[in-house]
């Protein structure tokens, strides 16, 4: 990783994770091409500590994220309002060398219909989305 005086953690991107998360959005999608420009930086920089915001332990719509990390997408030092995507990460530990992996990506506040990376992330945790 670069070292630009800013603390980074390096992130791994798991292919099937990838594949659930985002190639299941259209290859047009304003999501998807927002999450495919992000990836190769992601996994060749990591991520700057301070873009990195922890998930709700429990959140309003019933997500139990104890323990995971959000970073914004665009990943940027735009307000969030401008930010509509988000990758959530867990941290994780190999040999000694402390990293993100990912858990999910998708739409912060969608509109109805659609699930949130939120309840996306609880349910690749817990097996099942938080209303059911």
């Amino acid at each position: 990783m670069p070292t630009s005086g800013r603390r980074r953690l390096g992130v791994r991107i798991s292919q099937d994770v990838w594949v659930d998360e985002v190639e299941r959005l259209s290859a047009r999608s304003r999501a998807r091409v927002a999450a495919e420009r992000e990836r190769p930086r992601l996994e060749r920089d990591g991520v700057e500590l301070a873009q990195l915001l922890a998930c709700s332990d429990l959140g309003a719509d019933g997500t139990r994220l104890r323990g995971l990390y959000k970073v914004y997408v665009p990943i940027s030092d735009a307000p969030p309002s401008a930010r509509p995507f988000a990758f959530v990460f867990s941290v994780a530990e190999r040999d000694g060398e402390v990293y993100l992996r990912l858990v999910a990506f998708g739409a912060r506040h969608p509109l109805r219909g659609t699930r949130s990376v939120y309840e996306r992330a609880h349910k690749r945790l817990h097996g099942r989305y938080p209303d059911q």
